[in-house]
């Protein structure tokens, strides 16, 4: 992705690809809104980085004609410098000279772009600029920040993702361990991590022995004998009664009579599991507060936009003393949308003055504390015709809807009104001719009472792809 971006940038810029070094910036607002996720990153940045190219390449060439004293239409970018019959400048040149040129909105819209015939790396075969030191191990991902003075927090997670409370707890046993500091229990106003404690140590190992050497009671809250099976029973209560969810615009909803009418039907319910996100580099934070009153957030992260303002609260900071500084990730698949392991680390480092704190979660903390992709329920039905040609279809499904959670703003309304989450019923309003359609979401609230619902989204690489 990183390679692909960069040369949807420098093509239009006109850059020598020679040039380009690829530079993950903060979560300073200057930046804009951040996220990757869902796919999105090449198709959303298309038109955002060809325009920023034309901006870049328009600025430096009135910048070059004004120097030269001709007019920019006797001016052309090519491989990194303007060139005109005056000779030619540098980008690097040119940028020293100092660049003011500033763009509104409609002027960026009006910038002629190249012609997608001339576009010289687009769909080219060029150098990967990330790949090589995913490759050769030099790649910095979140798990390897560091900085001197830091200490390492392990989570005692608790029974339940909601409710639970911490009773007591007993750490004499802890003690024993060389490098052990102190327990530490979390409040937590953003409600990310309601009962959790964290087992600070001079080492990652220390953190590791002593946390299972601390005896916890719990208050476990009301959802910590909900299982599996109860979420999809609930599911499919809630899919009885037809005033709930939110009803897709689809086309003629009234497919009774479609039915009724209908040579021969079908009608099937399915059940989908509940998914782990399971990506290779277990979740981590690093949080300190630096000299100059600013919490630094060092993770990987695809949302950051959605991450600061909960950061905020459990902080109880405002947004702009804030900052993640964003590392690669090891994979996220949706896991690293919803920041809120970023949290109990910020919180920790909160208890200690500031202090740096490290978390790495192990691989069953990890799983236990995933943002995982809800059961479904889905019930299905259709009706034929006489050539058995398709002539009505309904769809009805329910499980927990992660943007409901997370990004609520992010929900459409339904023709009835009612909002639903369209990453939760993807594929459901389809192109595919079925004559009457009804499709209908309804959000399983049983489910997120329970756990935190996430977004998944898998990705299957060809060998073609990878220089992008």
């Amino acid at each position: 992705m990183g390679t692909a971006i960069a040369r949807i940038l420098a093509d239009e810029l006109e850059a020598s690809w020679d040039d380009i070094e690829i530079i993950h910036v903060d979560s300073d607002p200057r930046w804009g809104y951040m996220v990757t996720g869902g796919s999105w990153s090449i198709s959303q940045s298309w038109p955002v980085y060809r325009q920023a190219g034309a901006a870049g390449r328009t600025a430096l060439i009135e910048a070059a004609a004004k120097k030269w004293g001709i007019a920019p239409a006797d001016c052309k970018a090519s491989n990194g410098k303007i060139v005109s019959s005056k000779g030619e400048l540098s980008f690097g040149e040119l940028v020293e000279m100092g660049l003011t040129r500033q763009f509104t909105e409609e002027e960026l819209k009006q910038l002629p772009l190249k012609p997608n015939a001339d576009l010289k790396l687009v769909g080219q075969q060029v150098t990967s600029l990330d790949i090589a030191n995913k490759t050769n191990g030099k790649t910095v991902f979140g798990i390897d920040a560091k900085v001197d003075g830091m200490v390492y927090a392990n989570p005692i997670l608790p029974p339940t993702r909601y409710g639970s409370k911490v009773v007591k707890f007993d750490d004499s046993a802890a003690k024993s361990v060389k490098g052990y500091q102190q327990t530490i229990v979390l409040d937590d106003a953003s409600g990310s991590v309601p009962g959790w404690l964290m087992v600070i140590a001079s080492s990652f190992f220390a953190a590791q022995k002593a946390s299972k050497l601390v005896k916890v009671t719990w208050d476990e809250g009301e959802t910590a004998n909900v299982s599996e099976a109860d979420i999809i029973a609930h599911g499919k209560t809630l899919l009885n009664d037809a005033s709930k969810g939110g009803i897709l615009d689809t086309g003629n909803v009234e497919t009774e009579p479609a039915f009724a009418g209908a040579k021969s039907t079908i009608a099937e319910e399915y059940i989908t599991s509940t998914v782990l996100h399971a990506q290779m580099e277990p979740l981590n934070a690093l949080v300190f507060k630096n000299p100059d009153g600013i919490w630094e957030i060092h993770s990987g992260c695809q949302w950051q936009s959605l991450t600061l303002p909960v950061l905020a609260t459990a902080l109880a900071e405002d947004e702009a003393n804030i900052v993640i500084r964003s590392y690669m990730l090891g994979g996220g698949f949706g896991r690293r949308l919803n920041g809120d392991y970023t949290i109990p680390a910020a919180l920790t480092s909160k208890a200690l003055g500031g202090k740096p704190v490290k978390m790495v979660m192990m691989r069953p903390q990890d799983m236990q504390f995933d943002s995982a992709r809800s059961v479904s329920v889905q019930q299905l039905k259709m009706a034929f015709d006489g050539n058995k040609a398709v002539t009505a279809m309904e769809h009805h499904a329910t499980a927990g809807w992660p943007t409901q959670v997370l990004a609520p703003g992010f929900m459409p309304k339904g023709i009835n009104g009612q909002p639903f989450d369209p990453f939760s019923i993807a594929g459901a309003d389809h192109w595919y001719s079925v004559g009457a359609q009804k499709v209908r979401a309804v959000s399983n609230d049983l489910a997120i009472a329970t756990f935190r619902p996430g977004w998944l989204r898998s990705v299957e690489y060809r060998l073609d792809w990878l220089g992008g």
